[in-house]
């Protein structure tokens, strides 16, 4: 029989991640490695997200990198302005995975393009966490 699903240490693993993943964001951020960045912004979200689900749940976070997905499992309201904003950053889940395209898309942005979405990333974040100090 294998070991014992603990939820304490399983969302400790994910909120940890999370935190860690943000810093890691805003360095990419401040090294102008934009879609690393964003890409990272997104991961810690989705950590986030999944310490989240097994907080609330008691049980796994679902293997997924859909942050909307993710969102949907919990079971307290969401406001509309945030799963918006989830909608909108899951382009940054594959930004970094294939660059060559994602350069084109980045020459139409204008400048702020990154720093702007990385504050949105930023918000939503604090947002969930918010969510888990209350909860834990």
């Amino acid at each position: 029989m294998g070991a014992q699903f603990n939820v304490e240490k399983t969302v400790a693993y994910w909120r940890k991640g999370a935190v860690y993943d943000l810093g890691v964001a805003n360095a990419l951020l401040r090294a102008r490695k934009y879609p690393y960045a964003l890409f990272m912004g997104h991961l810690a979200l989705e950590k986030l997200l999944k310490s989240l689900v097994v907080n609330e749940t008691g049980r796994h976070a679902p293997y997924t990198h859909s942050l909307p997905l993710l969102a949907d499992k919990l079971p307290f309201a969401i406001p509309d302005r945030i799963k918006a904003a989830l909608i909108v950053l899951m382009v940054f889940h594959s930004d970094a995975r294939y660059l060559e395209a994602e350069r084109a898309l980045y020459k139409k942005r204008t400048p702020g393009f990154p720093k702007r979405n990385l504050a949105t990333i930023v918000r939503v974040f604090k947002w969930f966490k918010q969510r888990l100090e209350k909860s834990s």
